[in-house]
């Protein structure tokens, strides 16, 4: 058996452990019913924001209208450095609401990159128990912060909530986007419900700021350029219990990347993060390590000896991939176009190979 098959066979047998590993997670999942008021903790919005006056209205209008005791919900919206109308926005919307409240951050901090230090300048401004976390190009519905909320038990550290693309348009790439965004929640949903914290989305995060304080914030990784949602949910879930929120009523929604070319970067600096949380976590190196060197034996095979002499291991690998997909998108009722994953799968062993590497060598572009 050639080198090649070798690595077919290995990295094949690996792969499908880890999606077993994901749906029989899923199907551990819970739906957190909501709480009642009487039984409702002081909550903490926060948003880190820079250069966002397109896209905050929206969040802000969807913030306000919580169907939350408004004497138990701060909103805090930290301006960044921006050079657009980001602070007459919030400073609009905070006049007229006292549960909003913004921060004015006018120099970068030279000990902590840009986000980690909005973040937690916002995390030690608040005064809730509980921190919920979105970005600003987000929107949220209005059971959002009570649905985060219901899933706190009394040993819960994090909740790491769902999140997908918005179909703005119905363009191929926007629905790559919805699928592979949507593969990626399948995965951290499945690791969750067997209590392991991989990874999760700042677009939708809750966490008690006495875990965030408890691991010092963003001490360890003060430098890394992005990754503060991977930090927290696999520090904290580190000492406490992950949950995952399926409730649909705590979904948000951001929106889709606009070029191809943005989208690589994204992806990119993801894995940039991905590769340094591996080092840390020896199991989920595994899981990274089959689905790269699975993909790459595909594309290799594919382009060297055809499809037809790699047909029973894609099969598999198609079999194994849609189970994931398609219990995600039972679990967050979402819905998708059989052609939409056939795309998506046979982009999968150049896509996931190159954007790997590029991660590896920090490839990528982020606001500064």
């Amino acid at each position: 058996m050639s080198l090649l098959y070798l690595t077919l066979v290995l990295s094949l047998g690996m792969y499908l452990f880890f999606v077993l590993f994901f749906l029989s997670g899923l199907f551990h999942l819970k739906q957190s019913p909501l709480m009642a008021p009487d039984s409702l903790s002081k909550v903490t919005v926060i948003v880190a924001a820079r250069n966002e006056a397109k896209n905050l209205p929206g969040l802000l209008t969807d913030l306000i209208k919580q169907d939350y005791p408004k004497e138990l919900l701060e909103i805090i919206i930290v301006d960044d450095r921006s050079s657009d109308e980001t602070w007459n926005i919030i400073d609009a919307f905070a006049g007229k609401n006292p549960q909003v409240r913004g921060i004015k951050i006018e120099q970068r901090l030279a000990s902590m990159t840009p986000k980690k230090h909005a973040i937690t300048t916002a995390v030690r401004a608040a005064s809730g128990d509980i921190i919920v976390a979105t970005d600003a190009d987000c929107r949220v519905p209005k059971t959002w912060v009570a649905s985060m909320v219901s899933c706190f038990k009394p040993d819960t550290g994090i909740v790491a909530g769902f999140s997908s693309v918005a179909l703005e348009t119905n363009s191929w790439l926007n629905r790559y986007q919805q699928l592979d965004f949507l593969a990626l929640m399948a995965a951290n949903a499945g690791s969750i419900g067997w209590g392991r914290a991989w990874s999760g989305s700042g677009q939708n995060l809750a966490y008690r700021r006495s875990a965030f304080q408890k691991i010092n914030g963003f001490e360890a990784v003060t430098e890394r350029i992005s990754g503060d949602d991977m930090h927290l949910i696999q520090a904290i879930g580190a000492s406490a219990v992950p949950e995952f929120n399926t409730n649909p009523a705590g979904a948000v929604q951001t929106a889709a990347i606009g070029t191809i070319k943005e989208f690589i970067n994204q992806r990119v600096r993801w894995a940039s993060n991905s590769s340094r949380a591996a080092q840390n976590n020896h199991f989920f190196f595994l899981f990274l390590l089959s689905a790269f060197s699975l993909n790459l034996a595909l594309l290799i095979a594919a382009l060297t000896t055809g499809f037809s002499e790699i047909i029973v291991v894609l099969m598999l690998k198609m079999l194994a991939d849609f189970s994931v997909i398609f219990k995600g998108l039972l679990l967050f009722k979402i819905q998708m176009r059989p052609g939409t994953f056939l795309m998506w799968f046979l982009i999968q062993p150049l896509y996931i190979p190159v954007i790997g590497l590029l991660g590896l060598i920090g490839k990528f572009r982020w606001k500064q």
